[in-house]
């Protein structure tokens, strides 16, 4: 129960936190692909997490 009320609620904030998280993954892929900076590790765990990110945000919208 719980959890359907904060889903609720931060369903409400989608519009928001999309584009800072769409703004949040770019500029890490930029810092992490710069010449010079980050770490292989670094970019796995980045390409790791962008494509989670797409499947969290497309998500919802399937369900439906």
């Amino acid at each position: 129960m719980a959890s359907g009320a904060l889903a609720a609620r931060v369903a409400d904030s989608q519009v928001i936190l999309i584009p800072v998280s769409v703004v949040s993954l770019a500029a890490a892929h930029y810092i992490a692909h710069r010449k010079g900076a980050g770490g292989r590790r670094q970019r796995v765990l980045l390409w790791i997490a962008t494509p989670v990110s797409i499947a969290l945000w497309v998500l919802p919208h399937v369900i439906r």
